[in-house]
């Protein structure tokens, strides 16, 4: 019987370190890896330090659905991809529409347009719509496109790697320690 608890809980903490523990480690390292591209690119990027903390946020949560949260359907790359693009694309055309819109009206019309397409394309990832604030309200242009792109490919390529070395499942679990 002792035998038998001993592999559940060396089981449970395999589980917590590979599902929890690891993904977890990957969230800060995406951030800090992002923090790393937005410094190095400070000099050939005109924008404003309050809208890196906008782009974390939407990312960071990102991540955490990506990395924590895989089985959702908001983690599947495609959805995210698909989502960020969009925000993205709204928020530029929400930025060239500031000077006649006014902030608020320009607000309403980006988040607006974001849920609408985002629900429509089947591509529901709700941190993504906070890109389109980015864009209307920090003022950052096309240069945010470039942002955006490098962050898409940092957790794509780290989620990847969390797929494929990291995730193990409940019969992965009790297979390997059924047969040890």
């Amino acid at each position: 019987m002792a035998d038998s608890s001993e592999t559940s809980r060396k089981a449970r903490t395999e589980k917590y370190v590979k599902n929890t523990l690891i993904p977890s480690i990957l969230l800060g390292i995406t951030i800090s890896t992002l923090s790393a591209l937005l410094y190095l690119l400070r000099n050939e990027l005109i924008i404003l330090s309050d809208s890196k903390f906008l782009i974390f946020a939407s990312f960071g949560s990102t991540a955490f659905i990506m990395y924590l949260m895989p089985s959702t359907p908001s983690a599947r790359i495609d959805k995210f991809v698909k989502s960020y693009i969009i925000a993205a694309v709204i928020g530029l055309l929400g930025f060239y529409l500031y000077p006649v819109l006014g902030i608020l009206f320009d607000l309403a019309m980006v988040e607006t347009l974001i849920a609408l397409v985002l629900v429509s394309a089947k591509a529901m990832h709700p941190p993504a719509a906070a890109i389109g604030i980015v864009f209307a309200v920090e003022r950052i242009g096309i240069y945010g496109i470039v942002i955006i792109v490098l962050g898409i490919l940092t957790i794509i390529a780290l989620k990847i790697i969390l797929e494929k070395i990291v995730l193990v499942t409940e019969e992965e679990i009790e297979r390997k320690h059924k047969y040890a």
